[in-house]
């Protein structure tokens, strides 16, 4: 995506985040930010966060328990609000089979979503969505 100037509709949502988040870019003796330094740095900090948080995912968990959460995420629709716990309730309620199928063991894998932070289930949906949008391309 080259950059140059564009128009966005600012819903409801997005305009209560931008009346959260604006003073913030404007405070502490700061000349205005605008909009654009705020969505940017705000994105920006959500983006650092993810990264950090996916490494340590990539760590703990395997590729068969990667793979059996990617084939729950394919028919999952995630919001902000309905992401933590989201993974690990799906998860729950997977079919056993499913299990035995991608090679995981089905109490360490509930156990590792369980010790799961807020950052690292947002995390793990914003990996899974990545993944889910590969496999689409296929």
């Amino acid at each position: 995506m080259k950059t140059g100037k564009t128009t966005f509709y600012v819903n409801e949502k997005w305009a209560a985040l931008l009346d959260k988040y604006m003073p913030r870019a404007n405070a502490g003796g700061k000349r205005s930010q605008g909009q654009s330094w705020t969505v940017t740095e705000q994105w920006s900090r959500s983006d650092a966060l993810l990264r950090i948080e996916r490494r340590t995912l990539r760590d703990l968990l395997t590729e068969g328990e990667k793979n059996l959460m990617l084939n729950n995420a394919l028919s999952t629709a995630y919001t902000a609000e309905t992401i933590p716990g989201a993974v690990l309730a799906d998860t729950e309620d997977e079919d056993g089979s499913q299990f035995a199928f991608y090679g995981v063991d089905r109490a360490a894998l509930l156990a590792k979503l369980r010790g799961l932070t807020t950052g690292q289930q947002f995390a793990l949906v914003d990996w899974l969505e990545e993944l889910r949008a590969e496999v689409g391309k296929e």
